[in-house]
């Protein structure tokens, strides 16, 4: 009996055009037991405030301007993140725009939550136990904790020491509130201006009138204005009333247990106020912004006060005369992650703070994280680092070569880092001299250990430079970009290893056959579409090819741009036009010939298998807004695909390895930060099933099957 057999090389031909067209998808929710890990880093990201319960030993508090607010578990000297919980459609309350502590009762913290003025949510947030669980009070006005240099000025909440049902607010654009109840409501208080639009009343602190010691004060300082007071007046009443000749840019406030109010602000120095006149006690004429100051509980004359701009390895101040008299605090910084860089320390500091149940204790906050030493009385004061826990970098990049070290990662002014090992803390920065941002990454696909890297001196792109490695990015050299290139993408030909196409956000598209020693023009492409004028823009629309060195793909207002020579010249691939929105990502998948895949945000996913000429949008994917495809599952010739996005009408991380014929929901089953903003997804090359994923202020993650 004669059987027709279709030759091997047959059968894998059509099994592949099958799974590069999806016609149908099946969500199966959770079929594999995900495990989900912080990928280490330890600090780097901005501490705006630092905060010690005044009546409760260990009970510390850091607050971030995107990162969320952290407990200090000062057994284990770890840092615990409390609003984890918070999902995607809330990220914007991972930004703290204040903080405040109940003297009376430990276990209740508030925080006014919100990253940006023109997003939502913004709200005040209150926890009874210490931040395990939160409530959100509703008063929601405009919050913007990465709101330039005011963002680490504060607080900006203050509970009355003598009555905790009274909680005083001071927002941005709206003024000062009180609630009498705790926070269920709010009423606005009409005698306090409102100040500068978008910095408002930074700082409110509650204290003693300095000239009836038996009567409390709160004082509010407007931005613009000057420090407004609640007293009981000559008249008997208790109002509010602008205190005359107030400095009107004040940065931080604090009281003495005399009455004496301090305030530094950002470009006059340091005062004080005794009720009857203000004194000007700023340490140094050299300087003139300072944000953090601090009295010792135990010595009312004993204050500390910090430079804000001007460099790294600020000056702290201290005086034991009540600030007239101050000397230079000699700091040493000891304990640190051993990638930090020199000026990780007292760099933008934000908040000083001495510690009232530990003597001679201080902890400071500065753009690294949160810094603590036992003696500040020391000739030679020596400091620790608290970084453990503390997760707060914004990513920017990534990238998985099939071979050497599996994961790579760019972000936000501290470079980025190549993870040898994702389960320990990286030993050094990706070795790029001068660059701070690193926007863009790929690899040599016949050989990743040549790899390229996209970076800047800062978010502008004012110098940016391509970087060459030959050994994985262990080490690199860098080549000049075309003059007037800032930022954008760069992709390295899978077989030619002198050649790097390049698509930066400002200047024309260019190409380089020698590795980046020369540039070339290219035609067919459009005019640059401008996502953004900083290394905050996540669109990808430029990819190489996996399998054909001389292919590579970009994306632009509906077309998918190809070119088969290299760059040379290109072409639009598809007649039918896709959605012009959206976050953009295009990838080429590796070991596939002419598979290349489009993520438009909320137009979804697009798949092709002509290099672009048509495309099919996956059904039952509502949103894709990043994806990446990774190390298929054994037995199969196609790789794995990981998208972040909606599928069946849920959000998630979600897994296909059937190219998205079916889907499985890997998302962590409960908050662990990932609804930060995820900007970057990378599907590992090297292990079937993980996945990496960056946010915007919560660090890097990594999800993997579960053994």
């Amino acid at each position: 009996m004669f059987t027709f057999r279709l030759p091997k090389l047959l059968l894998i031909v059509i099994l592949m055009y099958t799974l590069m067209i999806p016609t149908t998808t099946n969500v199966v929710q959770s079929a594999d037991n995900y495990q989900w890990n912080q990928i280490p880093v330890e600090g780097g990201g901005y501490i705006t405030g630092v905060v010690v319960h005044p009546t409760e030993p260990n009970l510390v508090y850091a607050r971030t301007d995107v990162g969320g607010v952290y407990r200090l578990d000062s057994d284990n000297n770890r840092w615990i993140p409390l609003i984890d919980h918070i999902g995607s459609d809330e990220s914007n309350l991972y930004g703290i725009d204040g903080i405040a502590l109940d003297q009376q009762n430990p276990n209740i913290v508030y925080v006014s939550a919100g990253k940006y003025a023109n997003n939502s949510p913004s709200d005040v947030l209150k926890s009874t136990d210490r931040g395990e669980t939160w409530v959100r009070t509703g008063l929601s006005l405009r919050n913007a904790s990465n709101g330039n240099i005011h963002r680490a000025m504060g607080e900006s909440i203050a509970v009355n020491p003598l009555n905790s049902n009274y909680v005083h607010v001071g927002t941005r654009y709206d003024g000062l509130y009180v609630s009498e109840n705790g926070g269920e409501t709010w009423s606005h208080v009409r005698e306090v201006a409102y100040g500068i639009k978008g910095q408002g009343i930074r700082s409110v602190v509650y204290g003693v009138n300095p000239l009836a010691k038996h009567e409390q004060v709160v004082y509010a300082g407007v931005r613009g204005v000057g420090i407004f007071s609640k007293m009981k007046r000559s008249n008997g009443e208790m109002t509010w009333e602008l205190i005359r000749n107030s400095p009107d840019s004040v940065a931080r406030m604090t009281v003495s247990k005399s009455g004496i109010l301090y305030a530094t602000t950002d470009n006059k120095g340091v005062f004080k106020y005794n009720g009857r006149q203000w004194t000007n006690i700023t340490p140094s004429s050299d300087y003139s912004s300072y944000y953090g100051i601090s009295i010792d509980p135990s010595n009312d004359n004993h204050i500390l006060t910090a430079v804000r701009t001007g460099g790294s390895n600020l000056p702290l101040y201290r005086s034991t005369d009540g600030g007239k008299t101050w000397v230079s605090v000699n700091k040493t910084l000891n304990n640190r992650p051993s990638w930090w860089t020199p000026n990780m320390f007292f760099s933008a500091t934000a908040s000083i703070v001495f510690d009232p149940h530990q003597p001679g204790r201080v902890y400071a906050s500065d753009w690294s994280g949160v810094f603590k030493t036992d003696d500040i009385t020391a000739q030679n004061t020596q400091w620790d680092a608290i970084t453990d826990g503390h997760e707060e970098l914004v990513a920017l990049a990534g990238t998985t070569p099939p071979q050497g070290t599996a994961f790579f990662s760019g972000v936000a002014d501290q470079t980025g880092f190549r993870h040898s090992d994702i389960y320990s803390k990286p030993i050094r920065k990706l070795q790029l001299e001068g660059m701070k941002e690193v926007v863009s990454m790929d690899y040599h696909e016949a050989d990743p250990d040549q790899m390229i890297f996209l970076g800047s001196n800062d978010w502008y792109g004012t110098i940016t430079q391509l970087f060459i490695s030959s050994d994985n990015g262990q080490t690199a050299t860098a080549v000049n970009v075309p003059d007037g290139s800032k930022l954008g993408r760069i992709a390295y030909s899978a077989t030619n290893p002198n050649l790097i196409i390049y698509l930066p956000q400002t200047g024309k598209a260019v190409r380089s056959t020698n590795k980046g020693a020369s540039w070339q023009s290219m035609t067919g492409l459009p005019s640059n579409e401008n996502d953004a004028d900083t290394i905050f823009t996540y669109n990808e629309r430029l990819a190489g090819d996996r399998i054909n060195g001389n292919k590579f793909y970009m994306y632009s207002a509906g077309h998918l741009y190809r070119t088969t020579n290299g760059g040379a010249n290109w072409y639009k691939a598809n007649s039918s036009q896709l959605p012009s929105s959206g976050k953009i990502k295009v990838e080429a998948a590796p070991g596939l010939g002419n598979v290349v895949w489009v993520s438009l945000g909320d137009a979804g996913l697009y798949a092709s298998s002509s290099s672009g000429t048509t495309f099919t949008k996956l059904p039952n994917v509502q949103s894709s807004e990043l994806f990446a495809f990774g190390k298929g599952k054994p037995g199969t010739l196609n790789p794995s695909v990981f998208i972040y996005g909606t599928v069946n009408n849920v959000k998630g991380f979600y897994r296909s390895d059937n190219m998205g014929l079916t889907w499985q929901n890997i998302s962590p089953a409960t908050g662990i930060g990932l609804g930060n903003e995820p900007q970057v997804l990378e599907a590992d090359r090297q292990t079937y099933g993980k996945v990496y994923v960056g946010t915007n202020g919560r660090g890097l993650f990594t999800g993997s099957i579960a053994q």
